[in-house]
């Protein structure tokens, strides 16, 4: 089903709308899920829609609260508000304090998964601030060496602002994501080989079974390491539960940081546009025509997507309509 970056909005809004959700925090979230669509992540765009209204029907909230102040770093109490909603007031919070006085660290429990984490550092590079994300979530990854599911997905994300390209990185330090299996089951495709285990902690391209199972994380003990550690920052040090049951107490930490903290405006963007025209310019391997920056072809595909719509899933738009 092919629908006009308009219509598919204005089709997530009304959604979450129907569940009781404010026509305020519906359109952010549907912003947030449209954002993954134009940008080529699926995995974390429409295809929440569902779990989403399905966890807001059923949970019980309170308003999402600051209550803990030290210097820089605030404490929020997320109200177990959906993450999405959470994670987009903290980064504004941390804009606000870093505009403010330099810096501002966010520091959120008692919320959920929060979607595609490089839409909230993207928030502050349009703001000419530096943003970092980290997020913990349920229990997915083993350890390097084992086979039970005890780390989140736990995604790290940073944004840089330039006059050129937007600098976006934003990664799982899973091998292959929760939304990468779901859109396999949806698709009813099989996962490649050594990156799952099934429930009983065996081998398996079945991606259901990984989904009941547990997944390596990427780059082996490296990936281990950076999720280990995303897993404390994100967990212990905001008061959110270290090994999250499902759907409940995530933490997130958000740390926004002015660069005239520390030099001009001008200085850091041209710097960080020289290190990207001479990475551009390197030499490239046989059959590579060109070196792309992190976060520079989810932003081209979404220009092609905000010129000529989105594609969905027929039966995905019809659980949506």
């Amino acid at each position: 089903m092919h629908i006009s970056v308009a219509d598919a909005r204005e089709l997530a809004e009304t959604y979450l709308e129907k569940c009781g959700m404010s026509p305020t925090d519906a359109a952010i979230i549907a912003d947030i899920l449209l954002e993954a669509e134009l940008r080529g992540r699926k995995t974390h765009g429409f295809i929440r829609l569902t779990g989403i209204k399905s966890r807001y029907e059923h949970g019980e909230r309170t308003d999402i609260q600051i209550d803990k102040e030290e210097g820089q770093c605030i404490r929020v109490n997320g109200g177990n508000q959906p993450g999405y909603l959470v994670a987009y007031r903290a980064m504004e919070f941390a804009i606000e304090r870093a505009k403010q006085s330099g810096s501002g660290i966010i520091g959120v429990y008692n919320t959920s998964h929060c979607g595609m984490a490089g839409y909230y550092v993207d928030m502050a590079r349009k703001a000419d601030i530096i943003g970092l994300l980290f997020a913990d979530c349920l229990p997915r990854i083993t350890p390097e060496g084992g086979t039970e599911a005890i780390l989140g997905t736990n995604p790290i994300a940073v944004g840089i602002p330039s006059n050129t390209v937007p600098i976006l990185f934003d990664m799982s330090t899973a091998a292959i994501t929760n939304g990468d299996l779901l859109v396999a089951m949806r698709e009813d495709q099989t996962i490649a080989e050594d990156l799952a285990f099934d429930a009983a902690g065996e081998p398996t391209t079945d991606a259901d079974a990984a989904l009941k199972g547990s997944v390596r994380p990427f780059g082996g003990h490296k990936g281990f390491g950076l999720a280990f550690i995303t897993q404390i920052l994100a967990g212990a040090l905001v008061n959110a539960a270290t090994i999250p049951p499902p759907g409940a107490n995530y933490g997130l930490l958000v740390i926004a940081v002015d660069p005239t903290s520390f030099v001009p405006l001008t200085q850091f963007k041209t710097e960080v546009d020289q290190l990207v025209a001479r990475i551009k310019e390197n030499r490239r391997e046989t059959g590579v025509t060109e070196i792309l920056i992190p976060g520079e072809r989810a932003y081209r595909q979404r220009e092609t997507h905000l010129a000529d719509g989105i594609h969905l899933d027929n039966t995905l738009f019809s659980q949506l309509t």
